[in-house]
């Protein structure tokens, strides 16, 4: 009985407006200056040595982007303060479907980032993120694919 009073109480407020609203990744305090650009959810990590690709075992994970127009942000699921920020360097479009007859220039960013010695090199769009690392010291390049979900939760 006491739990039933608890969720009715929680109802009961909910509808009054007295206990905030569920949050979804993108509703949590945004960056000042910045807007959400979507969830992305992890599906294929890539590293590449000596021309020769292979798959890396990585469990799935949602990041949020954010945006000001001039920096990219990517925040993990760790929290709040934790980020990676890209400079966007061209704002024109991506290529998609190079090679094929499915040959387009969709909306995108080129973002890139550069702390120690590890180069970073970001595409956005709203369909996908692609994630490209180029550490100084070794010869193996790692590319991470996230395609977009619309909430954390969603299995789209």
């Amino acid at each position: 009985m006491n739990q039933m009073t608890r969720h009715l109480r929680l109802v009961f407020a909910c509808v009054l407006g007295l206990v905030p609203r569920v949050v979804v990744a993108g509703d949590e305090s945004l960056p000042i200056g910045f807007r959400f650009v979507g969830n992305y959810q992890l599906e294929k990590r890539v590293k590449i040595r000596d021309a020769k690709p292979f798959v890396v075992r990585s469990k799935p994970f949602v990041c949020r982007v954010y945006t000001d127009g001039i920096k990219v942000r990517v925040y993990g699921e760790s929290g709040a303060e934790s980020f990676t920020s890209f400079t966007i360097h061209r704002n024109d479009g991506i290529l998609v479907g190079a090679g094929t007859d499915r040959m387009e220039t969709v909306p995108g960013v080129h973002a890139h980032s550069l702390v120690g010695n590890l180069s970073r090199q970001l595409i956005l769009t709203e369909e996908q993120l692609v994630l490209t690392k180029f550490p100084a010291l070794s010869d193996i390049v790692e590319i991470t694919y996230a395609n977009r979900r619309i909430t954390v939760g969603s299995n789209n």
